[in-house]
């Protein structure tokens, strides 16, 4: 047997493999899932609130799709007993023009200011209901046409080749379009201190990697639960349970990766770095001589926080004053001795106790972010405008991200509860002339933490811990006060003027002295922070930030909403959000630092300065910022 009949023998059966790989990986309209799928790919390029590497836009391009498809996929397994066989191309179409119809119905319901969740929800499924019609119709007319030319599965290499040169040209089209919307929201979105390449064949050989791993995932699924299917036997109760032990089995599995996963990072929590690896020489420090908070226990976070704290001379040199005095702070880590929240609470208001906390003008409480984190920036320029007559305290209660710390949130609260009412029972033995003014900041889960123990008793929980003023940055749309809607003021816990939000320094500055004086809490929250807007509702409910005439700074004026896509573009964002330069201080997306200051001041009521002050404080945040960047640069000791 020759070559070339060798060849003309194996061409079929090459182009059945070709043509199963082409089926099974869906890039043309072999699928009733792939038209949906296409549309959900070509939005997660539309412009969001953040710009986005060729990575995370490839991330999310992957998470649309296999959100799409699954979307499709279970309507399609819903509807098949009513579509009947795919040669009933009649009958298929009077399906879905009916469904279209009723689709088409419920997006004509209106939307209302105030609607529930649920109403968005029956509104967005008509959008949905209309999609999966179209996309199964164009699946059924294009099937059909296909087989009018008797070009079924099995016609060979040619069938596989004509599947592959018609997925191609699907392909090239929309990555056309892609690439055309890719360019225009690197244009409409705010510049980025750190460059976001973003190409299109980086984007989707990443979309590629990401939808592969989804489909392996959902066939190994499927393949565990049929194995169990047909270990217990027939019977619609065996099949149910078997349903659930695959569910089960899968779930459990995820979470001791995850597990697995966030101990791994939270190991770094224990490191000793090189730029910090000596207790401080200041007593008036936890770590410092005679502290009950060992340096060694204080974790990664809190070594770098006690030890970067300023000298009273150092804040007599900027603020170009005399009098100054040393700042007190406390922090207590998550390895201190005893390991429990009433403990750490405890040994946190001893350190408070010999340093003198209480005999400061200002008491700052701190709830740190899910690594431990306190923003440097902020506690710096509350040293500084106060001429260091402040303490700051902060007890660390997770070791990890914070995007990865959310089941830390009850352990946070409930040790930052524990504080106020420590520190509130002290206090009670000095003379109100002589009480220090309690003031609380959090910054994105720090916020949240410290947010939620107040959140049932609204502004007059201030009174009862004895609280003056909050400061809350970067509050998450998860934490109680942002979806109760008492960030706003919409509730009677929270009396007209005592609390509001601001997305930049001149909106607070525009109010009156009156005004200013009746605020107990300032939420600090950029129009265009994607984490105080991130939440599940975002799914499937347009949100007001994104209506006409209601678009804040930063937040591109093209952005559009989609159901489920704007949910992944601003979960992508979220996580992109956080990234900071040393020294590069903006006011935009997650990143405080350039509001910070005149923040802290503003809403914190602390001695006037002059403007040069100021400017000089702002300075040296900025070169604090970059100096500590090239200490961390040095290797792990």
């Amino acid at each position: 047997m020759g070559s070339a009949t060798v060849a003309k023998s194996l061409l079929p059966a090459a182009g059945r493999a070709l043509k199963a790989a082409v089926d099974w990986a869906r890039p043309d309209l072999t699928s009733p899932t792939a038209p949906l799928a296409t549309i959900a790919w070509l939005d997660s390029f539309t412009p969001s609130l953040m710009p986005r590497t060729s990575t995370l836009q490839g991330i999310g391009g992957g998470v649309s799709i296999l959100t799409a498809r699954t979307i499709a996929a279970r309507s399609e397994r819903l509807l098949a007993p009513l579509l009947g066989g795919r040669h009933e191309v009649r009958r298929r179409l009077a399906v879905r023009a009916a469904l279209a119809v009723v689709g088409t119905g419920l997006t004509r319901v209106p939307e209302r200011a105030d609607e529930s969740l649920w109403w968005a929800a029956m509104r967005d499924s008509g959008t949905l209901m209309r999609s999966v019609a179209a996309g199964g119709a164009i699946h059924d007319v294009g099937h059909a046409a296909w087989v009018a030319q008797g070009r079924g599965a099995d016609d060979g290499g040619a069938g596989g080749l004509r599947a592959v040169i018609a997925g191609t040209s699907v392909l090239a089209g929309a990555a056309l379009w892609a690439d055309r919307r890719l360019a225009h929201r690197t244009a409409v979105v705010e510049p980025w201190p750190v460059e976001q390449r973003n190409a299109l064949p980086e984007s989707v050989a990443v979309t590629a990697g990401v939808v592969t791993a989804g489909r392996l995932i959902g066939s190994a699924m499927r393949a565990t639960g049929a194995g169990l299917r047909r270990w217990l036997g027939p019977g619609a109760t065996k099949s149910g349970l078997a349903t659930l032990m695959n569910g089960a089995g899968w779930t459990g599995a995820g979470w001791v990766a995850y597990v697995r996963g966030v101990e791994r990072v939270g190991a770094s929590n224990s490191l000793i770095e090189a730029a910090y690896d000596q207790p401080p020489s200041l007593p008036t420090v936890s770590g410092g001589p005679g502290s009950a908070s060992p340096f060694a226990e204080l974790g990664r976070q809190g070594r770098r926080f006690v030890s970067d704290a300023f000298t009273a001379e150092q804040i007599e040199a900027i603020m170009g004053e005399a009098g100054a005095k040393d700042p007190v702070r406390v922090y207590v880590g998550m390895d201190s001795e005893p390991l429990y929240q009433t403990g750490r609470a405890e040994l946190a208001l001893e350190e408070l106790e010999r340093l003198g906390a209480y005999d400061r003008e200002y008491l700052l409480l701190v709830s740190p972010t899910g690594t431990g984190w306190i923003d440097q920036t902020f506690v710096e320029s509350a040293e500084l405008l106060t001429r260091g007559d402040v303490a700051t305290v902060a007890i660390q209660y997770g070791r990890y991200p914070s995007f990865l710390a959310a089941q830390k949130v009850a352990l946070g609260r409930g040790q930052f509860r524990i504080l106020l009412l420590g520190v509130r029972e002290r206090l009670r033995a000095v003379p109100p002339e002589k009480r220090p003014k309690v003031l609380v900041f959090g910054l994105s889960m720090g916020a949240w933490t410290a947010s939620d123990v107040i959140m049932h008793q609204g502004v007059s929980g201030f009174d009862h811990y004895r609280v003056d003023r909050a400061l809350w940055v970067g509050l998450p749309w998860l934490a109680k006060w942002s979806r109760s809607g008492m960030i706003r003021g919409s509730s009677d816990l929270v009396p007209e003027g005592t609390v509001r939000v601001f997305d930049r320094y001149e909106q607070l500055e525009a109010l009156s002295e009156e005004e200013r004086q009746r605020l107990r809490a300032v939420i600090l929250s950029h129009d265009n922070d994607p984490i105080a807007v991130l939440g599940p509702d975002l799914a499937v409910q347009r949100p007001s930030w994104l209506r006409r005439g209601q678009r804040g700074r930063g937040v591109p004026a093209d952005m559009r909403w989609t159901p489920v896509v704007t949910f992944i573009q601003t979960a992508i964002d979220a996580l992109n959000s956080m990234v900071q330069v040393p020294g590069a201080f903006t006011s935009f997306g997650h990143d405080y630092r350039g509001d910070m200051a005149r923040f802290v001041h503003g809403a914190f009521h602390l001695p006037a300065v002059e403007e040069s002050q100021m400017a000089a404080v702002e300075a040296e945040l900025v070169r604090r910022s970059v100096t500590r960047a090239k200490r961390l640069r040095l290797p792990h000791a």
